[in-house]
């Protein structure tokens, strides 16, 4: 009789614990997620519900908003479900400003919503 109630003591506080380093582990993460997106970089234009297609160079994905020739967004957080080359999306987010050293052509962005058409 005491061994099986030390067994579910045991369980109960191994169960409590892998709880809060569950909790504690996944609050971690949105904090380094949230701050690594072009930190302190200023928001020059915003999109809204505006079709795009997503295009691969390499190993890199963009974002090519319809009816430009030349321009291109570097989302730093798309999702893998969306890098697809060629895949047809509509975007929402934030386009930053970029320092003198950066690419041309190249813009900075945030996605704040995407979805597939």
């Amino acid at each position: 009789m005491e061994n099986r109630m030390l067994s579910k003591l045991n369980l109960f506080t191994l169960c409590t614990l892998m709880a809060f380093g569950y909790l504690f582990s996944s609050c971690k993460k949105e904090e380094v997620e949230s701050t690594i997106c072009f930190a302190g970089a200023s928001t020059i234009r915003q999109i809204q519900n505006k079709p795009a297609k997503i295009t691969a160079i390499g190993s890199q994905f963009y974002i090519v908003e319809e009816s430009t020739i030349d321009s291109r967004l570097n989302p730093c957080n798309l999702e893998l479900e969306f890098q697809v080359d060629k895949l047809l999306v509509t975007i929402s987010g934030e386009v930053k400003a970029l320092s003198q050293e950066e690419i041309c052509c190249t813009d900075d962005f945030v996605i704040t919503q995407i979805t597939k058409r």
